[in-house]
């Protein structure tokens, strides 16, 4: 067995055990492709949703040894001081943490699969060594030291208020917010949670909602399954929206009775192209048959909206009521039709992606609480 030791504090009466740090911090499961995945029935999507969680556990993912242990020697007040969580461990007499070690007379305090880093950088603010804090830090170790933040109710340390505000200013100005679904999307998620990022929270469950293609990948953070559910409730909301929107015009150009609203005389001709145009592109989408329903498993906003707006350029001729006064041509003239499924597949598109909102930050937390504000 390996063993680290960082002295914190020169007169400890606390060694916090790290065993088996995070040598994989959330892993992001690339073979996990919803899809792949059938579209469940009603009842079987709780089994399912069950088995996707299970894949993304452990955030900390295999470590090289099971035996391998860091040692922090660190004082209890500066850690009940800090922590709700450390203060109830050390203080409840059913914790057995609350009482001094026989071999060393000291407080052992239990910890598994946490960064070796992250959690020395936070029991260095709890012990005020700000010489050994660092004034920026990578998007990566801000999401490491959320997830402790998290899980030892830091959210409302006074100690920390100066630090979190430097880290999170630096990772606005560095690092831009993902544009799709992938792991570092899911990263700004959980640190814009856990550090009251109103903005960039928006911003990120907004890119998650349109590029998400069916459960979320929470990776193990603490990104609360109120969150991810409303995520993807909203996804299925707008994927509704634009399959119902398409099937309504498709709808519309199949009734014998519609009228080309540029040239009623050509309203069979023109009802007639556009439902066959639109049908073979809904076929081709997947649109068509069988209808997509809820939950939508393997579509996303983005994919299905940017099939939709690569339409080949959809027209059809008419004879032109304009007169050749100089009769300078024997054929008769012909121009393209007025009537454009471009046009109307693009309302709908841009219709569905604008009203697409991020979720609001303060929906998901207790307002009463006093917490980190950026």
């Amino acid at each position: 067995m390996s063993m680290v030791t960082h002295e914190i504090d020169p007169f400890a009466d606390t060694i916090v055990i790290l065993k088996n740090p995070c040598k994989n911090f959330a892993p992001w499961d690339e073979t996990l492709v919803s899809s792949q995945i059938e579209v469940p029935e009603p009842e079987e999507k709780q089994l399912i949703n069950a088995q996707t969680i299970e894949l993304a556990e452990p955030a900390s993912g295999p470590t090289q040894s099971e035996d391998d242990e860091i040692h922090y020697l660190v004082s209890s007040r500066h850690l009940m001081l800090a922590s709700p969580w450390f203060r109830r461990t050390l203080t409840k007499e059913e914790f057995v943490e609350s009482s001094k070690n026989a071999s060393d007379g000291r407080y052992h305090i239990q910890a598994n699969d946490w960064d070796e880093e992250a959690l020395l950088i936070l029991l260095n603010i709890f012990h005020v060594r700000t010489r050994q804090v660092p004034a920026a830090v990578s998007l990566e170790m801000l999401a490491k030291i959320a997830v402790l933040v998290d899980y030892y109710e830091l959210e409302n340390a006074e100690v920390m208020e100066r630090d979190v505000r430097d880290w999170t200013a630096n990772v606005r100005r560095s690092v831009a917010i993902p544009s799709s679904y992938c792991r570092d999307l899911m990263l700004w998620i959980c640190i814009s949670r856990v550090f009251h990022m109103s903005e960039e929270f928006e911003k990120a469950t907004a890119v998650a909602i349109k590029g998400s293609e069916g459960w979320i990948q929470t990776l193990d953070l603490p990104i609360h399954q109120e969150i991810t559910s409303s995520i993807d409730c909203s996804r299925c909301n707008a994927l509704e929206h634009v399959v119902s929107e398409l099937h309504r015009l498709l709808g519309v150009y199949r009734d014998f009775n519609y009228c080309c609203p540029h040239n009623p005389s050509y309203s069979f001709q023109c009802g007639a192209f556009l439902f066959g145009a639109l049908m073979k592109y809904m076929e081709r989408w997947g649109c068509l048959w069988p209808r997509p329903e809820n939950p939508f498993m393997g579509i996303s906003l983005n994919k299905i909206c940017n099939r939709s707006g690569m339409t080949k350029n959809t027209k059809w001729w008419v004879k032109s009521d304009c007169y050749d006064y100089y009769r300078r041509h024997d054929h008769e003239k012909f121009e393209v039709h007025s009537c454009s499924l471009n046009v109307k597949i693009d309302e709908v598109v841009q219709d569905t992606m604008a009203k697409v909102r991020g979720l609001k930050l303060q929906d998901f937390r207790d307002n009463s609480q006093v917490s980190f504000q950026n």
